[in-house]
């Protein structure tokens, strides 16, 4: 028991304070408590303040390198196929890139009536092998050679720099002339060393 005035220790049962001489009263409050000492405030926990838009902050999304680690193994392996089919689809078109090229201009040359430019198309092997009046006459009679209005080709290769186009010519009218062209680079440009066609199949 302390002294509710003084804050002394009182011994039991004790009616007066030794210390100050306040009476003490069994009913007094505070007469059994303890002498008051510092008091300390909890402090409030920290409010947290959403963004701008109300919303929460969100971890910066996985680095690819991060999401390939974490993917399954037959993931990996149907990754790793598509990105070498890609490769080679790429790898494909650059080396055939430009073969077409003398095989669009020769036909439009054909198709504007100039057949002296569609000639100087041809490789030195293929001018050598058919003069100019052998060329006419081919296409006398391959009329539909001179109304090419687009060419498509499903297949392209090229190797030891020889190149081979597969595929078909579209005819001013409907008509479809599959053709086979080879081609061989001289001075580096791709020049069209022969072609084989088939007949005009019609489009009605």
């Amino acid at each position: 028991m302390f002294c509710p005035n003084c804050g002394k220790p009182l011994p039991p049962e004790s009616k007066f304070c030794p210390s100050c001489g306040h009476a003490i009263n069994a009913a007094t409050p505070g007469a059994s408590a303890a002498p008051a000492g510092p008091s300390f405030t909890a402090a409030a926990p920290p409010v947290f303040n959403p963004g701008p838009a109300g919303t929460f902050p969100q971890e910066p999304a996985p680095s690819f390198w991060g999401r390939l680690r974490k993917m399954k193994t037959w993931k990996k392996v149907l990754l790793g196929l598509a990105l070498f089919i890609i490769a080679v689809v790429a790898l494909a078109m650059f080396m055939t890139s430009g073969l077409d090229k003398p095989v669009q201009h020769h036909f439009a040359a054909l198709r504007a009536g100039d057949v002296i430019g569609a000639y100087s198309d041809l490789s030195i092997a293929a001018r050598q092998q058919t003069s100019l009046d052998d060329f006419k006459a081919m296409l006398t009679n391959n009329p539909g050679l001179t109304h090419v209005t687009d060419e498509s080709f499903s297949s392209r290769e090229t190797n030891n720099g020889q190149g081979q186009l597969v595929g078909t010519l579209d005819i001013e009218g409907g008509g479809k002339l599959p053709i086979e062209i080879r081609l061989v680079k001289e001075n580096d440009e791709w020049k069209i060393l022969a072609y084989h066609v088939t007949p005009i199949k019609s489009m009605q």
